[in-house]
């Protein structure tokens, strides 16, 4: 009891000191104080769940598998030998044993007790105060300020309530008799041991799966985007003539779900203020952008209809209208005829804009762009950069910051007329069912282009992509790597503490060796014993693990607007999820063969004169 009240006093005292400590600090300080102590919570919660779910599967272990483990000799031997087998005080005497210490104190210890339980209440009556209130609140935060007065309340009372009997005359003269019984509790470096293996398999499932998650989520929004297969003219500076003829067959093809021609190419694109961006224009046919998947329900604003139809862009005029003296430009070309413009001045053709190239160009619909290319027309002072207005008719938003930076979307003819293609394309986009047939698709697609009189080449997103997921899939095993060296600490404590068991039941072995067991049958024992650590620290990691990726997964946790992701995507892969067990599990039974040995090469009668 006095180690309980002292234990008590001490981190109470320890956290009040830290929170004057920490109100000194300069704001920075207290941030990084904050989250330092939520860093020490998250530690804390990871080790009392796992220790919790160990404790579970160890006691179901027992119950469950009784019968198991009586009718196989090594099992039964390796299991009590797991097990500390120590006589303590049951529950009811350590009460009777805890309440006559409190009666038998002195009255000195009594007296400094109930004084700093008291201390504890009014400290925390005195966060009720507005100051105090508010020095710990800003410092920290409101809910640990609430939980620090809570957490001081009662552990006041608590010693209030230990200390005050000893302060009553009548003192009890002898000791309860406690009433004794064996534990059969594993000993503790067994189960810090099992205890590490869950919480090294817990971390590696919950890592990869989020990991997983990110990769599935970034691979989603490029095949959103971008098609499965891709057909380019051999040579980048020429064409693929009639696209639409040649992509009329490759749409009747198996596994193919989308086959649109289109002409693309590189461009500067610059608004009013002079902002000037690389963009990757992509002409094509409104009705089947609008077909597509790759815009399907992410416009913003605009219509993806005003491609074909440029007057019914509302004007930008309509909202923001000019002083009448002022002259239009080419960069103030209205853009909405009939009765809302006036008759003279020529209708623009239109564009389509990421949500984030937007933003840079600082422009909205009905607004107007310039798009620059390098490849001009030849003036009276020689070659010169080609230069177009174009109105904003839409905005979308893939959420992928890359495609809605440098992506933007205009009419096929207009693109044509601009990159000086007449009526050919230069590639032709494929999009297919199931993106894991692509291999087979590719191969199709890349068999018919050669029957026909078109030098193409056909690329599929995993050779276009081939880097990234690289670096990604390289980013897995290095996180697996890192992570399994949890695993192999809790496997090092694993021999640590079958090395202390054999030394602590040398006599047993010794007993077991002389009744006539054999090496073999020792080594098998201690393999179990390690089989069993492995077992229920892999199922408790699992179960934690996995427990953990769906409650992120249906629960949601959000993700700072920065990260381009609303929430933190979790994808589990079964596959995975059971190599990470079954790894866990081999290194422990690995780590029992040199104990194993140990044990078998143990003789009987030097256990018996020195156990």
């Amino acid at each position: 009891m006095q180690r309980l009240l002292h234990s008590g006093i001490a981190l109470a005292f320890l956290i009040c000191l830290v929170l004057g400590v920490n109100a000194t600090l300069t704001p920075e300080g207290q941030f990084y104080g904050f989250v330092g102590a939520q860093l020490v919570g998250v530690i804390l919660a990871v080790i009392l769940v796992s220790s919790l779910f160990t404790v579970i599967y160890l006691v179901a272990f027992g119950a469950l598998g009784r019968r198991w483990i009586e009718s196989r000799f090594s099992l039964f031997v390796g299991w009590t030998l797991l097990r500390s087998q120590r006589v303590r005080p049951d529950a009811r005497s350590r009460w009777r044993t805890l309440v006559w210490e409190t009666r038998t104190q002195s009255r000195s210890q009594a007296v400094s007790r109930v004084l700093a339980g008291i201390a504890l209440i009014i400290g925390a009556l005195c966060l009720e105060l507005v100051p105090a209130w508010n020095t710990v609140a800003e410092s920290l935060s409101p809910w640990f300020a609430r939980t620090l007065q809570l957490a001081c309340a009662s552990l006041g009372g608590l010693v209030v309530v230990l200390a005050a009997p000893g302060l009553i005359p009548e003192r009890p003269t002898h000791a309860p008799i406690p009433r004794m019984r064996t534990r059969t509790a594993v000993t503790l470096p067994t189960f810090i041991s099992i205890v590490g293996v869950s919480i090294g398999v817990w971390a590696l499932v919950v890592v990869l799966s989020v990991m997983h998650g990110f990769e599935s989520d970034l691979r989603e929004k490029i095949l959103r985007t971008n098609a499965h297969v891709v057909i380019q003219p051999a040579d980048a500076s020429s064409d693929l003539g009639d696209g639409y003829a040649l992509a009329d067959p490759i749409r009747d093809l198996p596994n193919v779900a989308e086959t649109h021609a289109f002409v693309g190419g590189e461009v500067m694109m610059a608004s009013g203020s002079n902002i000037a961006v690389n963009v990757m224009v992509k002409g094509m046919r409104a009705s089947d952008l609008i077909a597509s998947e790759q815009l399907r329900g992410r416009m913003q604003a605009g219509d993806l209809r005003w491609l074909d139809e440029p007057e019914q862009v509302p004007s930008d005029r309509l909202r923001y209208p000019p002083p009448t003296h002022q002259l239009l430009d080419g960069l103030d070309a209205p853009s909405q005829g009939g009765s809302t413009e006036a008759a003279d001045v020529d209708l623009l053709p239109t564009v389509v804009l990421g949500v984030e190239l937007a933003n840079s160009l600082s422009v909205d619909v009905g607004q107007q762009v310039r798009v620059i290319s390098p490849d001009g027309d030849i003036g009276p002072t020689g070659l010169r950069p080609k230069l177009r207005s174009y109105r904003v008719a839409g905005i979308f938003a893939t959420g992928m910051y890359e495609y809605d930076q440098k992506l933007a979307y205009m009419a096929i003819d207009d693109a044509q007329r601009f990159f000086n293609f007449d009526a050919a394309v230069n590639q032709i986009e494929v999009r297919l069912e199931d993106a894991a047939l692509t291999q087979s698709s590719t191969a199709k697609i890349q068999a018919m282009i050669e029957s026909s009189t078109v030098a193409a080449k056909v690329t599929d997103w995993q050779q276009r992509n081939k880097s990234l997921f690289a670096a990604l899939q390289l980013e897995r095993i290095v996180m697996f790597i890192v992570l399994g060296f949890i695993i192999l600490v809790a496997s090092l404590l694993i021999v640590s503490s079958l090395v202390m068991l054999i030394v602590e039941k040398a006599r047993e072995i010794a007993v077991f060796k002389a009744l006539g067991a054999a090496d073999q049958t020792i080594v098998k024992t201690f393999l179990l014993i390690g089989s069993v650590i492995g077992a229920i620290g892999s199922a408790s990691g699992l179960t934690l693990g996995i427990g953990t990726c769906l409650a992120i997964e249906h629960l949601g946790i959000p993700l700072p607007q920065e990260y381009y992701i609303s929430r933190l995507p979790v994808a589990m892969d079964l596959a995975e999820v059971a190599i990470v067990g079954l790894a866990a599990f081999l290194i422990c039974v690995l780590a029992t063969l040199y104990p194993s040995r140990e044990a078998s090469a143990l003789k009987a009668v030097e256990g018996l004169r020195h156990g």
